[in-house]
């Protein structure tokens, strides 16, 4: 059994690098906001969705559903990972502890992730499977103990596809890692931090998922150079319908469907 204290407050420079991934202490009264495991209730689930879908431009709750899955998987997931990773820092990512902002401004998200509890734990070894365990406690609580929860939510209510979902939350995953963590960390965090993210891609973690297997690794997939990209991207497997709120049609970078009309059109 791995010991930890939970009390440990975030340090000031700490709070500034999460606060840049909408890192929030709760105040009550927040407008356009709600907590987060009240989106378990179905009826105020579908009453936020149907409030946020005409500012997202999006044409029904499906698509809503995963446009909210996205932003909501980064700022669950960002300040997170980066303090597990970078600062050796524990926050309570579960959905009891979390809270849901919706505001928008011209169909772009303004949302933050306020903690009810902003504390956190801080492992009191360098045992190697000590931290194994702390890491479990941490990432649970933010999959099967939030997110996780949600997806089945959205997929019950919307119909959306699980692999959409999913899919939303895995490129985040990705980005998160590779474009934040691994890039702007202490070198003498790094090699914990690729270590943290093999194991969050490895087949058999699945018990932080709350599922039978993982989630995220299906998606994982080298990058690669496109006829429309200048850098190699990780293609996706699913579409997100980003492209069906926007008008005119604008498409992820990463997304399958220009590529297929791109093949198809004769020249």
């Amino acid at each position: 059994m791995f010991k930890q204290d939970n009390k440990h407050a975030l340090l000031s420079a700490e709070w500034e690098v999460l606060a840049g991934f909408g890192l929030k202490a709760y105040q009550q009264d927040e407008p356009l906001a709600i907590d987060s495991n009240k989106l378990l209730d179905d009826d105020l689930c579908l009453e936020t969705l149907r409030n946020i879908m005409p500012e997202l431009g999006a044409p029904n709750l499906k698509i809503t559903a995963s446009l909210v899955i996205k932003r909501v998987a980064f700022l669950t997931l960002a300040p997170f990972l980066y303090a597990m990773s970078g600062f050796d820092k524990g926050l309570d990512g579960s959905i009891e502890n979390s809270v849901f902002e919706y505001p928008l401004d011209n169909r772009i998200w303004q949302s933050k992730m306020p903690l009810k509890n902003t504390s956190v734990s801080v492992l009191e070894s360098s045992d190697n499977e000590a931290r194994d365990a702390w890491r479990d406690e941490i990432l649970s609580k933010v999959f099967s103990g939030h997110l996780t929860l949600l997806v089945e939510q959205f997929y019950r209510l919307t119909k959306v596809s699980r692999r959409v979902l999913w899919e939303n939350i895995a490129v985040r995953v990705f980005s998160i890692y590779e474009q934040r963590i691994l890039t702007n960390i202490a070198e003498e965090k790094r090699a914990i931090a690729e270590a943290d993210y093999a194991y969050l891609l490895d087949k058999s973690t699945t018990d932080l998922f709350g599922l039978n297997e993982n989630p995220l690794m299906v998606f994982y997939r080298d990058k690669q150079l496109t006829a429309l990209s200048e850098n190699p991207v990780r293609v996706r497997r699913t579409c997100c319908f980003y492209y069906q709120a926007t008008e005119p049609p604008v498409y992820c970078g990463s997304c399958p469907l220009p590529l297929k009309k791109k093949r198809t059109t004769p020249p």
